[in-house]
């Protein structure tokens, strides 16, 4: 009997008829991928953990030309001279010269040293090559390199990188050099699998130092905005004290729409449908994104980020996340439809818009590559004599390494936010749009900074207004909020 009959055998005496039809739907749930969080194992990738890894090299290639130092001779052309004469008992002699042929008297043999008059062309009429009459040595009278058309040299080997490939969103450099430092440790880091499949599918695994630059319009680097809304919030039926309790119990009691609703015509007596609810959120959600991005608290030293991932018809789309771990404000939200360096770049660009130019941000993430490509794209766009920001990753759910183990307690409270983040949407069970989906996490973000009392401050607001001390219910503060949205 196989390991997989005697698995069935035991499924079918531990659990029910309905039990195993559930099992069944979870697993058909799995093997559709609709669940991200949970992976069937793979037996391929566990022999083959180098297989199309996709990773971005933590260096940055120098951008000046490295310095090149002169060789050193190994060898001694006066001891060399010595012992010819003692085995033929006469001195060598110098070069004789014909045709009129001259050597610089700065050329010195890069073998021996020898002076240039023990040195003779070898190349004829180009008159770049040595040869050296006392070691046999060849040199050059002056050392040419390529010029590099790139601008870019590898970090680990100081070698010229050339451009490997050119994309609609990326230009890729790549070392050339089969003696790099970087290339030989990753090939002696495979498998005995692994260098099998190598020599089959060389293009498959990712050995030499790249560099990816990212050519991002402006425009797609802005972070996402709701949509102007139909509804103008100054020519709605209902009082601005209603319109308050809608975003009081929709985003801070994180009510579903048809239960706000609900609890406004049977409690307060007020008539209002759930898509009444809904409009009324997407309008707030236009003015408080001005009101998030302009109302910002001075940045620490350290940002963490994450991203989770929600439903928006019916596919997975992720929200980014920054937080700020000295004021816990969020400074940057993001949704978008895939996580990608672009999503990673642009929740990176707005974490660090309001920084000084003097200073520098900590980044903390998980181990997505994107966020290690984005820090690339922010220091390339920086001045020379600006601090470049730092990215350090924690992987996995135990701490393996001394990273890890480090910057744990910064990963935590990113997942923490993520949690509030689901609690706030989990009612929504999943968007209709994207645009629904950016104004609920707008509007979240508007509480937890300005209306949300935090545990780690001692219930103190992240970001505390002056306009909003005076007020004591929920309601006043968000309509306060709109006002001041509104004004700006």
């Amino acid at each position: 009997m196989t390991k997989i009959a005697r698995f069935v055998l035991w499924l079918c005496k531990n659990f029910t008829r309905q039990e195993l039809e559930e099992i069944i739907r979870q697993l058909q749930q799995l093997l559709a991928e609709r669940e991200p969080e949970i992976k069937p194992r793979d037996s391929f990738r566990e022999q083959h953990p180098h297989y199309r890894d996709f990773y971005v090299d933590p260096l940055a290639p120098l951008t000046d030309p490295p310095v090149s130092t002169p060789t050193v001779p190994t060898l001694d052309w006066r001891h060399l001279c010595a012992d010819y004469q003692k085995e033929h008992a006469k001195p060598l002699s110098p070069v004789r010269r014909q045709d009129g042929q001259k050597i610089p008297k700065k050329c010195r043999c890069s073998r021996c040293g020898a002076p240039s008059d023990y040195l003779y062309l070898n190349d004829g009429k180009r008159v770049t090559q040595l040869r050296c009459k006392v070691c046999g040595a060849l040199s050059q009278i002056e050392r040419r390199h390529r010029k590099n058309k790139t601008g870019r040299w590898c970090p680990h080997c100081q070698s010229a990188l050339y451009r490997w490939k050119e994309q609609p969103d990326c230009t890729l450099y790549k070392c050339p050099k089969d003696d790099c430092p970087h290339y030989l440790k990753k090939k002696a880091a495979l498998n005995w699998n692994e260098k099998l499949l190598q020599k089959m599918r060389p293009s498959q695994f990712k050995l030499r130092y790249q560099y990816r630059v990212y050519h991002f319009a402006p425009d797609k680097l802005a972070p996402s905005a709701p949509h102007r809304p139909i509804v103008d919030l100054a020519r709605i039926h209902h009082s601005t004290e209603v319109l308050g309790l809608v975003l009081a119990f929709h985003i801070s009691f994180a009510l579903p729409a048809r239960k706000t609703a609900q609890v406004l015509r049977q409690i307060f007596g007020v008539p209002m449908s759930y898509q009444t609810v809904l409009n009324y959120a997407q309008a707030a959600a236009y003015y408080c994104h001005r009101f998030n991005l302009t109302h910002k608290a001075p940045l620490g030293e350290t940002a963490t980020g994450d991203e989770t991932y929600i439903r928006v018809a019916g596919k997975h789309h992720y929200t980014f996340l920054f937080l700020d771990p000295k004021t816990h404000q969020i400074s940057s939200y993001h949704v978008a439809p895939e996580r990608d360096v672009l999503a990673a770049t642009t929740s990176m660009g707005e974490a660090v818009r309001t920084l000084p130019e003097d200073q520098a941000i900590h980044f903390i993430t998980d181990g997505n590559p994107s966020y290690q490509a984005g820090v690339h794209f922010l220091n390339a766009h920086r001045e020379k004599d600006q601090p470049p920001h730092r990215l350090d990753q924690v992987l996995g759910l135990q701490n393996l390494d001394e990273i890890s183990q480090k910057y744990r307690p910064f990963k935590q409270l990113i997942e923490r936010l993520n949690r509030t983040y689901k609690y706030h949407v989990r009612s929504a069970c999943g968007f209709a749009s994207r645009n629904g989906a950016v104004a609920v996490t707008t509007l979240f973000v508007t509480f937890y900074n300005f209306l949300r009392p935090h545990m780690a401050l001692q219930y103190r607001i992240p970001i505390q207004l002056q306009e909003l001390k005076n007020i004591a219910t929920l309601q006043g503060r968000w309509n306060k909020i709109l006002q001041l949205a509104s004004a700006s």
